[in-house]
């Protein structure tokens, strides 16, 4: 794959703007619980793929990841701008988990 170049001002696509949806947040989810030690920057090659095939810009997948670790270590996002439909991803997923 390609070496990632930062773009100044920010990378934008067609989904720029965009609401994510489920699926896609289910999948950067899955990419997480993937790795506990994944290492979330835009020069990890695991979330360049995914953001490829999301047709989400790197750094929008990498924002994802982050709520999703900080849901992981603290149980909230501390920006306030907390995609809800991240924390529900996650309930979702403590449930499934805490009944097995």
């Amino acid at each position: 794959m390609a070496r990632y170049v930062r773009v100044k001002g920010g990378e934008k696509n067609e989904k720029s703007g965009k609401r994510w949806t489920r699926e896609e947040l289910d999948e950067v989810l899955k990419l997480y619980l993937s790795d506990s030690n994944l290492g979330i920057h835009e020069r990890n090659p695991d979330l360049q793929k995914l953001a490829n095939h999301l047709g989400r810009t790197v750094r929008s997948v990498e924002a994802q990841l982050l709520m999703f670790r900080n849901l992981d270590k603290h149980g909230d996002y501390g920006y306030g701008n907390m995609n809800k439909l991240c924390k529900t991803l996650w309930e979702e997923y403590l449930n499934s988990v805490k009944y097995k």
